[in-house]
C-alpha cells in the first residue's frame, strides 16, 4: 500500500485498453429486498451555517471525498443574461473552482456530474457556459464523469440515441472525455454518451460508471463488460434519473428506468456500492440489498428549484474506510459569492435538512477484503473540514423556517385583504356535478360545475372529481379537485376538459388588483402522471375570464386569452401571464421544468413597492420574472375559473391534473404568509404568554393549582409536570386561556413545567418553566450583584459549559446536608436545587440557557445567599450544545455583557421590565429556542 503521503496525492490509474465484453445480461426474478435505512446523522428542518473555517481536527482516518454536481441546467441557461452581468461568473463556474481550489486539502480525486448540463440543448450559448465551467475542472487537474440528461438531448423519449445527442457529444464526446480524463478513462459507449473511469484513492482503485439518459440494453451489455473486466473494484454508478422522490419531498420513490437498471445491471453486480442521480427535484436516499445480500445505497440530489436555479448547492461524499461509512454533506460555494441584497432566509453555505447531512454504513473490509493499516489513518474528518471551508467569510444566519404538516384545516396564516379562498376539504369526495358547491371560505364567491349538457366540451361527469387522499402535503386543506381524461381535439374541435367557475358578477370578479395594493395569487398544483405535451400543453389551472383584446391588453399573440392565467407550457413550465395596470402591456413569468405527479405550491406576488411580479414555486423565486410592472388589468363581472384556460371567454385547453386550495389576496404577501406556513403556536412565539404572576420562591406549604395566559384563538393549551399532563384548556376567541390543574404543584424543591400549545394534531414547541417551592417561607432570590463580598464563595465546575450540561457547585464548609437552590442572573433563571453531599450539589442547566456570561448564585432553602461566581455559557462547549447557527459571526458577550436571551447590557433595563411580567407564580421562564 502506498504511504500516506502518496495516498494524499491525487492520482489516476493508467490502464490497458479495455476489451468490451458482449453477451447476455444475467437477471434474476423478484424485487430486491430493501435494507434498513441508515438514519441521517442529523435531519433538522432548516439550512444552517457553521462557524468560520477552523484548524483541521487531528487525523485519525483514511478517507477521501467525491464531489457530485447535480443538474446545472439553469446556471448554463442564465449565465450570459443574468449571472455574468451581475457577478462576472455563474454558480456552475463557482462550484468547479471550489472543487479545484480544495481538491488537495479535501483529498478529492474525481468529480461526478449527474446530467442536465444545459436547459435548452439547441442553444449554443448554454453549451458555451457549460463547457467553460467544466474546463475549470480540466485545467485544474480534476478528472470527471458526465452524462447527458433529458435536457441535453433532442428527444428525451429515445433510448440513449447518438442521433438525438449531437450538441452534447460536440462538447462531451469520447475524444473530449479522453482529453480531460487522460488514463482515468477506460471505456466509452456511443461516442461518450456512457463512459467508465478508474481513479485511485486511499491506496485502492475505484470506478466511476456513468450511463446515458434512458440507456437501453446495449448500454447495459457494454457496462457489464466493463464490470467483468475489473472484478472486485468498487463502483459508483451515475445516471441522470435512477430513483425518484415521494410527495413528502423526503421519502424515496421508484422510477421505471431505475427499476430496469436495478434488475438488468445493479442487483447481480456486487461491486456496485452507490448510485447517484438528479432529475427529480429534491434530495432523498434509499438502500437496497443486492443478490449477494449486500447494501447498495442510492442517492438523489437535484436543487434546480432552489434560488438561482440551484443556489450552487452540491453534495460531498466522504468515503471513510476507517469507520466503514460514506458520509454525505451538502454545501453551496455560491451563497458566499451572492450579493447581500440577493440573499434569502434559506441561504446557507452548509445545509443539514432532510437527506443533506447523513451517513451510509458500508463495510469495505468485508465487501472487498480490504484492511486499513493504522499507520495510514492520518487524515482529518474531511466532512467537517469541508463544511468549515465552505463557510469561510459567511456571517449570516440564513436559517429558513421549517415546513410542518398542518394540524388541522385552520392551521394556516390568514391574510388581510383576501378576495377569495376556495377549498375542497369540506366537499364530498367523488364526482363533482352541477349541485356541488366549492366554498369560498373568505368571501361570497363559491365555485360550481356547469351542467355537462350545457357545455361544448365533450366531457363526461366522472372527468372531474374531488379527492381527500391525493392532496398537497403542506396544504392545511385536506382536499383537491382533479381533472382527468383531458385532451385536445386534433381536428380542431372542442377540447375534452372540465372546469369549475364562479358566477358571473360574483364579488371576486370585481377584485381590483391594482398597482397601489399589489396582489398575491397562490395555489397548490399537480400535473397528472399521464400528462403529455400533445394533449395537455399550454393549459391553465386558474384563469380570470374576459378576452385580452376586449380589455385593451396589448398582446398580439393571445388576443382572445383570459386577462390573466396560471398554467403550464409545452415544456412543462409553470407560466403566469397578466397585464400591467398602467400600460396595459402583458407580462409573463416562467418556472423551470415541473415533474408530473409532484405537488407544488405556486404563488404570484405583485409588490407595488418594488414594481415587480414574481413567481414562487415552493417558496423559491423563479429566474424569469417581471419588473417595472404592477397591478393587473381585469374585466369586471367575468368569472374566475379553475381547470381551464379560455379563448374569447370559451373554455379552451384544460388542466390535466389536480388543483388544491387557491387564494386571491389584494396585497403582496411575504413568503412567511403563504398557505404552506403554519400558525405560530410555539411557546416563544408571539401568540403565547404565561400571565400568572408570582415573583418569589414559594413557601413550603404552597399548592399551585391553576395557570392562565394568552394563546392562539381556537388552539389548545396543556400543562405537563415531569412529562405528566396535569390539565388543559382551549384558547377562547379573545385569546385567553385558564387551566385548573388536576393535581396541584406542591412540595419543596424544583418543579419543571411545560406549557404546550397545539392546533389539531400539531404541537408547538413548549414553553418551559420552573417552579421553586422552598422548605420554609417563600423568598425572592437577591441579585448577586448587590452582594460583591460573596463573589467567589462558591466554585462552579466547569466554568464554561453548554446549555443543558450538568454542572457541580462546590460550597464552603458548614452546608453539608442542606438544601440549596441555584439561580442564574441577570433576570433570575432557576437552574435547579439539590442537597449538599461531599460539599457540593449538581444541577442540570436548562437547554435554553442563553449564551454568554452569567452570575450563578446559590441560596439556602430560607433564601440566604451562600455565594456566587461567574460562568460562561458557550453552546459549542460540552456535549449538549448544538451551537449558534451563525457561529462566531454572531459575536460573544464580553465579561460586562450578561447574557439575557443573547442581548447585551444595553437592553437590561428593558429586559428587567419584561421579566417582571414574564416571571410567574414563582415560575422562572425557561424559553426554548424555536426549531423553525
Amino acid at each position: 500500500m502506498p504511504s500516506p503521503a502518496t495516498r494524499r496525492a491525487r492520482g489516476v490509474l493508467a490502464t490497458a485498453s479495455l476489451a468490451v465484453a458482449a453477451g447476455l445480461i444475467v437477471t434474476t426474478g423478484g424485487a430486491a429486498a430493501a435494507a434498513p435505512q441508515a438514519p441521517p446523522r442529523s435531519i433538522p428542518s432548516s439550512a444552517t451555517s457553521v462557524a468560520a473555517a477552523a484548524e483541521a481536527p487531528a487525523g485519525d482516518r483514511s478517507s477521501f471525498v467525491l464531489p457530485v454536481l447535480p443538474d446545472t441546467q439553469f446556471y448554463s441557461r442564465y449565465s450570459a443574461s443574468q449571472f455574468v452581468p451581475s457577478y462576472g461568473t455563474n454558480p456552475f463556474q463557482v462550484q468547479a473552482k471550489w472543487i479545484v481550489d480544495h481538491q488537495d486539502e479535501l483529498d478529492m480525486p474525481f468529480t461526478v456530474h449527474v446530467g442536465d448540463v444545459v436547459d435548452q440543448e439547441w442553444v449554443a450559448t448554454e453549451w458555451d457556459a457549460a463547457e467553460k465551467a467544466m474546463r475549470i475542472l480540466t485545467d485544474g487537474g480534476m478528472p470527471y464523469s458526465v452524462v447527458p440528461g433529458n435536457h441535453d438531448v433532442k428527444n428525451s423519449g429515445a433510448r440513449s440515441s447518438v442521433a438525438s445527442s449531437g450538441n452534447y457529444l460536440a462538447r462531451f464526446g469520447a475524444a473530449d472525455l479522453a482529453a480531460q480524463a487522460g488514463p482515468a478513462l477506460i471505456g466509452t459507449f456511443q461516442d461518450g454518451l456512457s463512459s467508465a473511469y478508474l481513479f485511485e484513492a486511499e491506496g485502492h482503485t475505484w470506478m466511476s460508471l456513468a450511463l446515458a439518459w434512458n440507456a437501453s440494453d446495449d448500454t447495459f451489455a457494454w457496462a457489464q463488460g466493463i464490470l467483468d473486466a475489473h472484478p472486485g473494484v468498487p463502483v459508483i454508478l451515475s445516471s441522470h434519473a435512477i430513483i425518484n422522490i415521494a410527495e413528502d419531498q423526503v421519502s424515496p420513490a421508484s422510477w421505471g428506468w431505475g427499476e430496469e437498471l436495478w434488475e438488468k445491471l445493479i442487483r447481480h453486480n456486487d461491486q456496485i456500492i452507490l448510485t447517484l442521480n438528479g432529475h427529480f427535484h429534491g434530495a432523498t436516499s434509499q438502500t437496497r440489498l443486492n443478490d449477494a445480500g449486500n447494501p447498495v445505497h442510492q442517492v438523489l440530489t437535484d436543487y434546480q428549484m432552489a434560488a438561482d436555479g440551484g443556489n450552487g448547492i452540491m453534495s460531498l461524499f466522504e468515503f471513510d474506510l476507517s469507520n466503514n461509512a460514506i458520509d454525505v454533506e451538502t454545501v453551496s460555494p455560491w451563497v458566499t459569492v451572492k450579493h447581500e441584497a440577493s440573499l434569502t432566509s434559506s441561504d446557507a453555505p452548509v445545509l443539514d435538512g432532510p437527506w443533506q447531512s447523513f451517513s451510509l454504513p458500508l463495510d469495505f473490509g468485508a465487501r472487498f477484503g480490504w484492511t486499513v493499516d493504522p499507520a495510514d489513518e492520518t487524515g482529518a474528518d474531511l466532512s467537517e473540514l469541508a463544511k468549515a471551508i465552505a463557510s469561510e467569510g459567511w456571517d449570516s444566519d440564513g436559517a429558513g423556517a421549517a415546513l410542518h404538516p398542518a394540524g388541522s384545516p385552520a392551521d394556516y396564516i390568514e391574510a388581510d385583504g383576501t378576495v377569495a379562498h376556495w377549498r375542497f376539504g369540506d366537499v364530498a369526495e367523488g364526482v363533482v356535478d352541477e349541485n356541488t358547491v366549492v366554498p369560498d371560505i373568505a368571501g361570497e364567491s363559491p365555485m360550481h360545475r356547469n351542467p355537462i349538457d350545457e357545455t361544448d366540451a365533450p366531457e363526461e361527469l366522472e372527468d372531474l372529481t374531488v379527492t381527500h387522499e391525493n392532496t398537497a402535503f403542506y396544504s392545511a386543506d385536506a382536499g383537491a379537485s382533479c381533472f382527468t381524461n383531458v385532451s385536445r381535439d386534433a381536428a380542431g374541435g372542442p377540447d375534452r376538459l372540465s372546469f369549475l367557475t364562479t358566477e358571473y358578477g360574483a364579488p371576486a370578479t370585481f377584485a381590483d388588483l391594482d398597482s397601489d395594493a399589489g396582489y398575491t395569487i397562490e395555489t397548490f398544483l399537480q400535473l397528472d402522471a399521464d400528462w403529455t405535451e400533445t394533449d395537455n400543453r399550454w393549459s391553465a389551472a386558474l384563469t380570470r375570464g374576459g378576452a385580452r383584446e376586449w380589455a385593451g391588453i396589448k398582446d398580439g399573440s393571445d388576443p382572445g386569452a383570459g386577462v390573466s392565467w396560471l398554467g403550464i407550457s409545452n415544456l412543462r413550465e409553470y407560466q403566469f401571464s397578466a397585464a400591467d395596470a398602467a400600460s396595459s402591456n402583458s407580462y409573463t413569468l416562467w418556472s423551470g421544468e415541473i415533474m408530473p405527479g409532484a405537488w407544488h405550491h405556486v404563488a404570484i406576488v405583485n409588490d407595488p413597492a418594488k414594481n415587480t411580479v414574481i413567481m414562487y414555486v415552493d417558496g423559491v423565486p423563479v429566474l424569469r420574472n417581471a419588473s417595472g410592472v404592477a397591478g393587473m388589468v381585469a374585466e369586471d363581472y367575468m368569472p374566475w375559473l379553475i381547470g381551464t384556460s379560455t379563448w374569447y371567454t370559451e373554455p379552451d385547453h384544460g388542466w390535466h391534473g389536480c388543483v388544491g386550495e387557491t387564494r386571491i389576496v389584494e396585497q403582496a404577501l411575504d413568503t412567511g404568509e403563504f398557505l404552506y406556513n403554519r400558525v405560530d403556536i410555539d411557546g416563544d412565539g408571539g401568540s403565547f404568554t404565561l400571565a400568572t404572576d408570582l415573583s418569589q420562591v414559594q413557601p413550603a406549604d404552597a399548592e399551585i393549582a391553576a395557570f392562565e395566559g394568552t394563546g392562539h384563538a381556537g388552539a389548545a393549551v396543556r400543562v405537563e409536570v415531569a412529562g405528566e399532563v396535569r390539565g388543559s384548556a382551549e384558547v377562547a376567541s379573545d385569546g385567553r386561556w385558564s387551566i385548573a390543574l388536576d393535581e396541584a404543584v406542591a412540595g419543596s424543591g424544583t418543579h419543571e413545567l411545560s406549557f404546550v400549545q397545539s392546533i389539531g394534531t400539531r404541537d408547538g414547541e413548549p414553553y418551559e418553566a420552573v417552579v421553586v417551592i422552598a422548605e420554609d417561607a417563600g423568598w425572592t432570590p437577591a441579585d448577586p450583584e448587590s452582594m460583591p463580598d460573596l463573589e467567589g464563595r462558591i466554585t462552579i465546575t466547569p466554568e464554561t459549559f453548554a446549555p443543558g450540561d450538568t454542572i457541580t457547585i462546590a460550597l464552603p464548609e458548614g452546608y453539608e446536608g442542606a438544601a440549596i437552590n441555584a439561580f442564574a442572573f441577570s433576570a433570575p433563571t432557576a437552574l435547579g436545587s439539590g442537597t449538599v453531599a461531599d460539599g457540593a450539589i449538581t444541577v442540570t442547566t436548562p437547554v435554553t440557557l442563553a449564551a454568554g456570561v452569567h452570575r450563578v448564585a446559590a441560596y439556602t432553602a430560607e433564601g440566604e445567599m451562600v455565594g456566587w461566581n461567574t460562568v460562561f455559557v458557550d453552546p459549542a462547549a460540552g456535549s449538549a450544545g448544538s451551537g449558534d447557527p451563525a457561529g462566531e459571526a454572531a459575536g460573544s458577550p464580553s465579561a460586562d455583557e450578561l447574557a439575557v436571551t443573547g442581548i447585551t447590557t444595553t437592553m437590561l433595563v428593558v429586559l428587567a421590565l419584561a421579566a417582571a411580567a414574564a416571571v410567574v407564580l414563582g415560575v422562572f421562564a425557561v424559553r426554548r429556542r424555536r426549531v423553525g
